[in-house]
């Protein structure tokens, strides 16, 4: 439900509560929070432009963050590199005239979920836990299954 640019965004701002009070690199920030350099330069930009972060050029220059952790909310950082989906009115929902109306309630009930869990989570709480960050060049190992041995649609669990 969270675009790839949420996720890193998260990752960034998690990373550098991890490092409160401290000036991270870009290059080493884009290390930590695993994101690509060219990919964290623009969502620190849109980081900035909101006043989550303040970023510094030059020597001893990078990232950190210029809000209270405790009290941004994972939400907060959602919205600042881009939209999400709000719920619609019911009035909005009844212009539509499509026939899926149901449908468009269900998915408005899991928009309105996502929306409530983000805001009730601050930075603080998903600070990144940088004792659990892998040192080495191993990679990860992901496993994917489908949904049922028979599906060949490509849809993972």
């Amino acid at each position: 439900m969270l675009t790839q640019t949420a996720e890193y965004a998260l990752r960034a701002m998690s990373a550098l509560a991890a490092r409160r009070g401290q000036t991270i690199p870009a290059t080493e920030l884009a290390a930590q929070a695993d994101v690509p350099p060219p990919y964290l330069a623009k969502i620190m930009q849109q980081l900035a432009a909101t006043e989550l972060v303040k970023g510094r050029r030059g020597i001893g220059g990078g990232y950190t963050l210029s809000a209270d952790p405790d009290t941004v909310t994972a939400l907060d950082v959602i919205l600042a590199v881009g939209p999400i989906r709000q719920p619609r009115t019911e009035a909005r929902l009844d212009g539509l005239g499509d026939g899926y109306k149901s449908l468009h309630q269900e998915i408005d009930r899991a928009a309105k979920a996502v929306l409530d869990r983000f805001r009730g989570v601050t930075i603080s709480q998903i600070v990144q836990d940088t004792d659990a960050v892998r040192r080495d060049d191993t990679p990860a190992v992901a496993v994917v299954s489908t949904v049922c041995p028979a599906a060949r649609n490509g849809i993972a669990s």
